[in-house]
């Protein structure tokens, strides 16, 4: 039996063949592609490592500088604070020492009241009339009323009812009655019967009032200090005086002076240098003829002429009250009270009540 012949295939390609082919393939991949094509060049990444540090280094620093300013303004804040605490410190200091100052002084307050209100508590026997008010009103550091021969000059112008020149002006227009309850011049007429009521029983008194006319108060020219209906009198005369007219200080002193020329110890009430009198220059009787005022320098100079012309060995006292636009009165009072060895007073607004 004759064997059958296998049939031949025209395509034949072994496993080794495909595996061949497919290396074939691979190799020929590796040789199209760039190897050089994802290389990174050393110089390159040296450039952005430098970079980097340097970058870093610049922020290093920065931050180094920040935190050097935070620790000066920290030193500085510390500083400021110590300044702060010191200062504090001797304020609370100051303020202790003016603690203890003003405890000092209240202290020598209280004593000096508790002598005042002592001091009310004694009764003057050398006073001839009674006069109501408030016991610190008994007595005036400095303004005492002493000597053998004692004379009381009031000033009873217009200007003794208010101080500036509007309102005397408004309480010209008043009546008589509403003349006498001014507050300033309730002010004088107390004034005026504080030193009638201080005269001593061993004294004379003689008291004038004045504005450009001139009066002697009283049942007599010279009273003794003794004799209380004489000043009781001379009291109820204080109280119906009205105030009006300019001041012409040399008719009151000279009427004084006539009605005792023995005094020894004058005391002016008054508000201000004299508006009327002798001895002004002639550009002062120019001005006065012209505006009918008087300025404060001719002012002056009249109360120079008047003290020159009334001049004598007796002591000047004087209580001025407040007048706005005389700014002179105060030193030359002072000037003149001063050479006679008397004493000035500008009594506050609580004085005499």
């Amino acid at each position: 039996m004759s064997k059958k012949r296998r049939a031949t295939d025209g395509f034949n390609m072994s496993f080794i063949d495909v595996m061949a082919c497919g290396l074939g393939a691979v190799i020929l991949i590796f040789i199209l592609v760039d190897f050089y094509a994802a290389r990174v060049d050393p110089s390159d990444e040296l450039a952005r490592l430098d970079a980097e540090i340097a970058s870093a280094s610049a922020a290093e620093q920065d931050m180094n500088e920040a935190v050097a300013d935070i620790l000066d303004a920290i030193a500085e804040a510390q500083a400021q604070q110590a300044d702060s605490e010191q200062a504090q410190y001797e304020q609370i200091q100051r303020q202790q020492a003016l603690l203890n100052q003003v405890s000092s002084q209240l202290a020598v307050i209280a004593e000096l009241q508790e002598e005042l209100n002592a001091l009310a508590q004694i009764e003057t026997p050398d006073s001839a009339i009674e006069l109501a008010g408030t016991g610190e009103e008994n007595y005036i550091t400095g303004m005492v009323v002493e000597g053998r021969e004692i004379g009381i000059l009031i000033d009873r112008s217009a200007s003794m009812m208010d101080t500036n020149l509007v309102s005397i002006l408004r309480s010209l227009a008043l009546a008589p009655e509403q003349r006498k309850q001014r507050p300033k011049w309730q002010r004088t007429v107390r004034a005026s019967k504080w030193l009638l009521a201080r005269v001593p029983e061993a004294s004379n008194v003689t008291v004038v009032a004045f504005s450009d006319t001139a009066e002697v108060l009283g049942p007599r020219t010279t009273s003794p200090g003794r004799d209380s209906s004489a000043l009781t009198a001379i009291a109820r005369e204080i109280d119906e005086l009205v105030p009006d007219g300019g001041t012409n200080l040399l008719l009151g002193m000279r009427t004084l002076l006539d009605a005792n020329p023995n005094l020894t110890d004058i005391y002016l009430v008054t508000d201000g240098l004299p508006s009327l009198g002798e001895g002004l220059s002639l550009a002062c009787r120019n001005f006065i003829s012209r505006t009918r005022s008087i300025s404060s320098d001719c002012r002056r100079q009249l109360t120079v002429q008047t003290v020159q012309r009334v001049a004598g060995r007796y002591r000047m006292n004087v209580i001025l009250l407040p007048l706005e636009g005389d700014p002179y009165a105060a030193s030359m009072y002072w000037e003149w009270t001063n050479a006679s060895k008397g004493r000035l007073l500008a009594p506050s607004e609580e004085w005499p009540q």
